[in-house]
């Protein structure tokens, strides 16, 4: 990928970011650009419409690296913004495990049938441009 800022334009998931209250450009600021890229630039981007939450974004990593990278998803519930970070091993601290269905309408095809440790993130900012 030659920009990730692009490809979220070109893809629509900037205004899905927009829809959830959130500036693309504040999260992917133009002084980390090329970090961005580079991080997030491999990721499997995807958006969901699901009944009772509304738009999903998902950034999932690579399956080269999908055991050490996470996979974020941005949405909001209730009138609150959520974002996940969901590891396959084990962090120091986590709020709950996730043990994803073998199949459903709502996460990523990657991400299902495997067991997720989620952070509840109250900082919307992706965890790789920290």
């Amino acid at each position: 990928m030659e920009d990730l800022l692009t490809y979220l334009k070109e893809k629509g998931i900037d205004r899905s970011f927009s829809v959830l209250g959130l500036d693309p450009f504040s999260l992917f600021p133009e002084k980390n650009r090329k970090a961005a890229t580079e991080r997030y630039g491999q990721h499997e981007w995807l958006v969901k419409t699901v009944p009772k939450v509304g738009t999903i974004i998902n950034a999932v990593p690579p399956n080269d690296k999908i055991d050490e990278l996470p996979w974020e998803e941005w949405y909001i519930l209730e009138g609150v913004n959520h974002h996940h970070v969901l590891y396959l091993k084990e962090p120091a601290k986590y709020d709950e495990l996730f043990e994803a269905p073998d199949a459903d309408d709502v996460h990523p095809p990657r991400t299902l049938g495997r067991n997720w440790y989620v952070i509840d993130d109250p900082d919307m900012s992706p965890v790789l441009l920290r």
